[in-house]
Protein backbone atom coordinates (compact mmCIF):
# COMPACT_ATOMS: atom_id res chain seq x y z
CA UNK A 1 0.00 0.00 0.00
CA UNK A 2 1.89 3.12 -1.36
CA UNK A 3 -0.24 5.84 0.28
CA UNK A 4 -2.24 5.05 2.85
CA UNK A 5 -5.67 7.07 3.75
CA UNK A 6 -5.06 8.74 7.67
CA UNK A 7 -8.10 10.14 9.35
CA UNK A 8 -7.13 12.63 12.38
CA UNK A 9 -9.32 13.80 14.56
CA UNK A 10 -9.34 15.99 18.14
CA UNK A 11 -10.81 14.47 21.10
CA UNK A 12 -12.72 17.85 21.95
CA UNK A 13 -14.39 20.29 20.32
CA UNK A 14 -13.69 23.36 22.72
CA UNK A 15 -13.02 26.93 20.23
CA UNK A 16 -9.32 27.58 20.35
CA UNK A 17 -8.46 23.92 21.48
CA UNK A 18 -4.57 23.48 21.58
CA UNK A 19 -5.40 19.89 20.39
CA UNK A 20 -6.92 21.16 17.59
CA UNK A 21 -3.88 23.53 16.85
CA UNK A 22 -2.01 19.45 17.10
CA UNK A 23 -4.55 17.98 14.78
CA UNK A 24 -4.05 21.03 12.35
CA UNK A 25 -0.07 20.39 12.17
CA UNK A 26 -0.61 16.65 11.57
CA UNK A 27 -2.75 17.36 8.90
CA UNK A 28 -0.50 19.28 6.87
CA UNK A 29 2.23 16.93 7.70
CA UNK A 30 0.51 13.92 6.04
CA UNK A 31 -0.48 16.14 3.29
CA UNK A 32 3.11 17.28 2.81
CA UNK A 33 4.14 13.49 2.50
CA UNK A 34 1.72 13.13 -0.20
CA UNK A 35 -0.84 11.11 2.28
CA UNK A 36 -4.36 11.63 2.15
CA UNK A 37 -5.90 12.52 4.97
CA UNK A 38 -9.18 13.59 6.21
CA UNK A 39 -9.70 15.80 9.42
CA UNK A 40 -12.43 14.86 11.20
CA UNK A 41 -14.76 16.71 13.80
CA UNK A 42 -16.42 14.79 17.16
CA UNK A 43 -18.82 18.22 16.71
CA UNK A 44 -20.29 16.97 13.39
CA UNK A 45 -21.65 13.92 15.45
CA UNK A 46 -24.53 14.12 17.68
CA UNK A 47 -24.05 11.18 19.34
CA UNK A 48 -26.77 9.95 22.47
CA UNK A 49 -24.87 8.81 26.12
CA UNK A 50 -23.66 5.46 25.74
CA UNK A 51 -25.16 2.82 27.57
CA UNK A 52 -28.37 5.48 28.66
CA UNK A 53 -30.76 4.40 26.51
CA UNK A 54 -31.03 0.41 25.19
CA UNK A 55 -30.70 1.36 21.38
CA UNK A 56 -28.27 -0.45 19.13
CA UNK A 57 -26.18 1.01 16.95
CA UNK A 58 -28.00 0.46 14.17
CA UNK A 59 -30.65 3.16 15.74
CA UNK A 60 -27.96 5.30 15.58
CA UNK A 61 -27.34 7.06 12.48
CA UNK A 62 -24.85 9.11 13.43
CA UNK A 63 -22.94 6.27 15.10
CA UNK A 64 -22.71 4.43 12.08
CA UNK A 65 -21.40 7.25 10.05
CA UNK A 66 -18.86 7.82 12.54
CA UNK A 67 -17.87 3.85 12.82
CA UNK A 68 -18.01 4.23 9.13
CA UNK A 69 -15.19 6.99 8.87
CA UNK A 70 -13.03 4.93 10.85
CA UNK A 71 -13.96 1.59 8.84
CA UNK A 72 -12.74 3.18 5.30
CA UNK A 73 -9.40 4.89 6.69
CA UNK A 74 -6.18 2.93 7.20
CA UNK A 75 -4.88 4.49 10.31
CA UNK A 76 -6.11 6.99 12.53
CA UNK A 77 -4.41 9.91 14.79
CA UNK A 78 -5.71 11.40 17.57
CA UNK A 79 -4.97 14.26 19.59
CA UNK A 80 -6.49 14.04 23.03
CA UNK A 81 -7.30 16.60 25.61
CA UNK A 82 -6.46 15.10 29.30
CA UNK A 83 -9.64 15.88 31.56
CA UNK A 84 -9.16 14.55 35.50
CA UNK A 85 -5.94 12.02 34.08
CA UNK A 86 -8.48 10.33 31.33
CA UNK A 87 -9.96 11.15 28.07
CA UNK A 88 -12.60 13.83 27.56
CA UNK A 89 -16.41 12.52 28.14
CA UNK A 90 -17.11 13.36 24.56
CA UNK A 91 -13.65 10.82 22.84
CA UNK A 92 -14.85 8.24 25.08
CA UNK A 93 -18.42 8.23 24.29
CA UNK A 94 -17.52 8.19 20.30
CA UNK A 95 -15.41 5.09 20.93
CA UNK A 96 -17.83 3.37 22.98
CA UNK A 97 -20.26 3.96 20.03
CA UNK A 98 -17.38 3.21 17.47
CA UNK A 99 -16.77 -0.51 19.27
CA UNK A 100 -20.34 -1.40 19.02
CA UNK A 101 -21.46 -4.66 16.83
CA UNK A 102 -23.78 -3.92 14.45
CA UNK A 103 -26.00 -5.75 12.24
CA UNK A 104 -24.12 -9.43 11.87
CA UNK A 105 -20.95 -8.47 13.63
CA UNK A 106 -19.93 -10.40 16.59
CA UNK A 107 -19.84 -8.99 19.34
CA UNK A 108 -16.25 -8.28 20.61
CA UNK A 109 -15.12 -8.16 17.12
CA UNK A 110 -14.26 -4.40 17.34
CA UNK A 111 -13.88 -4.35 13.47
CA UNK A 112 -13.43 -0.70 12.83
CA UNK A 113 -10.25 -0.86 15.44
CA UNK A 114 -9.26 -4.36 14.34
CA UNK A 115 -5.67 -4.26 13.59
CA UNK A 116 -5.37 -0.93 12.24
CA UNK A 117 -2.62 1.73 13.56
CA UNK A 118 -3.44 4.37 15.64
CA UNK A 119 -0.89 7.22 16.86
CA UNK A 120 -1.75 9.26 19.92
CA UNK A 121 -1.03 13.24 20.32
CA UNK A 122 -1.86 15.73 23.31
CA UNK A 123 -1.12 19.24 24.02
CA UNK A 124 -1.60 20.73 27.37
CA UNK A 125 -0.64 23.76 28.83
CA UNK A 126 0.65 21.37 32.03
CA UNK A 127 4.20 20.54 32.33
CA UNK A 128 3.37 16.87 31.51
CA UNK A 129 1.73 17.46 28.21
CA UNK A 130 -1.67 15.32 28.57
CA UNK A 131 0.37 11.78 28.86
CA UNK A 132 -2.03 10.43 31.85
CA UNK A 133 -4.56 11.06 29.25
CA UNK A 134 -2.66 9.22 26.47
CA UNK A 135 -2.07 6.27 28.60
CA UNK A 136 -5.93 6.10 29.38
CA UNK A 137 -6.71 6.44 25.90
CA UNK A 138 -4.28 3.97 24.41
CA UNK A 139 -5.38 1.45 27.15
CA UNK A 140 -8.89 1.95 26.08
CA UNK A 141 -7.94 1.91 22.09
CA UNK A 142 -5.77 -1.76 23.15
CA UNK A 143 -8.64 -2.89 24.96
CA UNK A 144 -10.65 -2.61 21.14
CA UNK A 145 -7.62 -4.60 19.49
CA UNK A 146 -6.48 -1.65 18.03
CA UNK A 147 -2.68 -1.46 17.10
CA UNK A 148 -1.10 1.26 18.95
CA UNK A 149 2.24 2.45 17.83
CA UNK A 150 4.29 2.69 20.75
CA UNK A 151 5.52 6.24 19.84
CA UNK A 152 3.57 9.48 20.75
CA UNK A 153 4.09 12.93 21.17
CA UNK A 154 3.01 15.06 24.29
CA UNK A 155 3.18 18.55 23.77
CA UNK A 156 3.52 20.54 27.30
CA UNK A 157 3.22 24.32 27.96
CA UNK A 158 1.28 24.00 24.65
CA UNK A 159 -0.34 27.68 24.84
CA UNK A 160 3.51 28.84 24.18
CA UNK A 161 3.74 25.83 21.31
CA UNK A 162 2.59 27.07 18.10
CA UNK A 163 3.07 30.34 16.27
CA UNK A 164 1.36 33.03 14.70
CA UNK A 165 0.49 30.69 11.74
CA UNK A 166 -1.08 27.57 13.96
CA UNK A 167 2.12 25.79 13.53
CA UNK A 168 4.72 24.02 16.16
CA UNK A 169 7.39 26.99 17.00
CA UNK A 170 9.77 23.98 18.32
CA UNK A 171 12.27 22.26 15.30
CA UNK A 172 12.20 19.15 17.81
CA UNK A 173 8.45 19.16 17.79
CA UNK A 174 7.57 19.54 14.04
CA UNK A 175 10.53 16.50 14.17
CA UNK A 176 8.81 14.35 16.23
CA UNK A 177 5.21 15.32 15.03
CA UNK A 178 6.58 14.66 11.25
CA UNK A 179 8.30 11.01 12.53
CA UNK A 180 5.28 9.94 14.19
CA UNK A 181 3.16 10.21 11.22
CA UNK A 182 5.34 8.58 9.29
CA UNK A 183 5.78 5.57 11.77
CA UNK A 184 1.90 5.29 11.29
CA UNK A 185 1.80 5.37 7.32
CA UNK A 186 4.58 2.86 7.90
CA UNK A 187 2.92 0.64 10.16
CA UNK A 188 -0.60 0.28 8.00
CA UNK A 189 2.18 -0.79 5.38
CA UNK A 190 3.40 -3.82 7.66
CA UNK A 191 0.14 -4.62 8.17
CA UNK A 192 -0.21 -4.75 4.60
CA UNK A 193 2.05 -7.22 3.98
CA UNK A 194 1.65 -9.05 6.95
CA UNK A 195 -2.06 -9.66 6.08
CA UNK A 196 -0.97 -11.35 2.85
Amino acid sequence: MERPELLLLAGGIRPGSLNEKLIGCAVQAARDRGLPATRLSLADYRLPLFGAEALSIDEVPEALALKAMFRRHDAVIIASPEHNGSVTAMLKNALDWISCPGEGEAAQHYGAFRRKPFALLSASSSPFGGLRGLSQLRQILTTVNAWVVPEQLSVPHAHRAFDATGKLADPLLRTLLDELVDTVAGAVRHEAVEGK
